[in-house]
C-alpha cells in the first residue's frame, strides 16, 4: 500500500512495528496479519485497532533512522484512514453528524491517495465498494431528512446486500472455516437458507447486527 510520498506499508513493515506494542508478540502478530480465514471480521478489526494504537505512541524520532521515520509517518496516515472508517461503527457514543464526519474524512483521504497511486494504494474493487458505502450512508440520511427529518436515524439502517448477509450466516455456520469440503459447504448453505426463510416469515426473531 503506497501512502505518503509514495512510501509503501506492507505486512512485513507492520509486523516489525507492531512488535513495539507491549501486548503483541510474534505469534499474535502472525495471527493478525495472516488469519486462517480472510473473512474473519473480528480479527480484521483487532488488526486495525492495533495499528491505530501503534500510531498514537510517542516516538523519539531523534534516535530513529530516516527509514524508520518514513515508516512511522506512513503508518500514521494509515491510522487516520483506518480510524475514520472504524470509529463510526464501533464507537456508540458518536452522534450521527460525527459518524458522517469520520466517513467523509475516510472518503477524502482514500480519494487523495487513490488519485496519486491508483491500485498501488488500494485495489480498484475495494476502493469502489468503500466509497459506495460512504455515499450510500449520506444518501440514506438525506432521504430520511426528506421523508421526516424529525425521526432518528442510525447507520445500521442503511441496509446491506442480501447475498453478503447470507454469506455471513454461512461463515458463522461453518465457524469461519475456510477449508470446508464440498459436502460441508452444501450442508452449511442449506442451513443458511433455512435460517433465512425463518427470518423472512418471522422478522421479529431476527435481532440484527
Amino acid at each position: 500500500m503506497k501512502l505518503v510520498n509514495g512510501h509503501t506499508v506492507n505486512s512485513a513493515v507492520l509486523a516489525h512495528y507492531l512488535s513495539w506494542l507491549p501486548d503483541q508478540d510474534e505469534a499474535s502478530i502472525l495471527k493478525l496479519l495472516n488469519p486462517d480465514d480472510p473473512q474473519d471480521v473480528p480479527r480484521a478489526i483487532k488488526l486495525m485497532q492495533a495499528i491505530i494504537t501503534l500510531s498514537k505512541n510517542k516516538f523519539d524520532t531523534a534516535t530513529m533512522s530516516v527509514s524508520e521515520c518514513a515508516n512511522i509517518a506512513a503508518i500514521k496516515i494509515l491510522c487516520a484512514i483506518l480510524e475514520s472508517l472504524l470509529l463510526p461503527f464501533v464507537n456508540v457514543t458518536l452522534l450521527l453528524h460525527q459518524q458522517i464526519a469520520h466517513l467523509s474524512c475516510y472518503a477524502h483521504l482514500t480519494f487523495t491517495f487513490f488519485r496519486l497511486h491508483h491500485s498501488a494504494f488500494m485495489l480498484h474493487v475495494l476502493y469502489y465498494d468503500s466509497q459506495t458505502m460512504v455515499k450510500n450512508a449520506c444518501f440514506c440520511i438525506a432521504k430520511q431528512q426528506k421523508l421526516d427529518g424529525s425521526q432518528k436515524f442510525w447507520l445500521i439502517q442503511t441496509g446491506d446486500d442480501h447475498l453478503e448477509k447470507l454469506f455471513g450466516i454461512t461463515q458463522m455456520r461453518g465457524q469461519h472455516n475456510s477449508t470446508m469440503n464440498y459436502s460441508q459447504a452444501l450442508d452449511h448453505i442449506g442451513a443458511t437458507k433455512d435460517i433465512d426463510t425463518v427470518f423472512k416469515k418471522h422478522p421479529d426473531l431476527e435481532s440484527g447486527s
